[in-house]
């Protein structure tokens, strides 16, 4: 469906917050319109996209951004762009890129970096939730994408629902923005 324009309550409004720090792990609390979960971050295997993610996370970048992309049995993405409280929605400031840790795989329930094509490296400020076992279509792909930390509790759930939003056509970079 094509969408000529948008209002505010129609967008999902996320943001990260630092929620705990432990030891062995980093835990950070993604706070939705449509609940809030918890994501276990990889701090030791992958501490280079841990701290890229933390320092977004850390600034407030995060605050009122949006899930810009949705793919049902694939992925939600976010990240990339705010909600402002008009449109046009603005994109996100991207810090340099970080080197791509590819060690676990994209399986149901994590969270991987988002990069350019034929770039193994130029992962920066987006993310997206494997809604599925997408191990087979993108591990091999581009180098990789790293895989930084997993849902827990009933995150999956969440991003489940998301995922059963309407999806529109809203043009450019925005031709999956699931809208309710």
């Amino acid at each position: 469906r094509k969408l000529s324009k948008f209002t505010a309550a129609a967008l999902f409004s996320l943001s990260a917050s630092f929620a705990v720090q432990s030891a062995n792990a980093t835990i950070v609390q993604f706070q939705t319109v449509m609940g809030d979960f918890s994501v276990n971050l990889y701090d030791k295997a992958t501490p280079k996209t841990v701290e890229n993610f933390l320092a977004y996370v850390k600034a407030g970048t995060y605050s009122n951004s949006i899930i810009h992309r949705s793919v049902p049995g694939f992925i939600v993405q976010g990240g990339g762009y705010k909600y402002e409280s008009k449109p046009p929605l603005v994109a996100v400031t991207q810090n340099a890129a970080v080197i791509n840790e590819p060690v676990y795989s994209n399986k149901r329930g994590t969270i991987a970096m988002a990069k350019l094509g034929d770039q193994p490296n130029s992962a920066t400020n987006q993310w997206f939730f494997n809604l599925a076992d997408n191990s087979a279509i993108l591990d091999p792909q581009n180098s990789g994408f790293t895989v930084f930390g997993e849902v827990t509790g009933n995150g999956m759930a969440i991003l489940d629902a998301m995922a059963a939003v309407s999806i529109f056509n809203a043009g450019s970079s925005f031709n999956e923005l699931p809208l309710r």
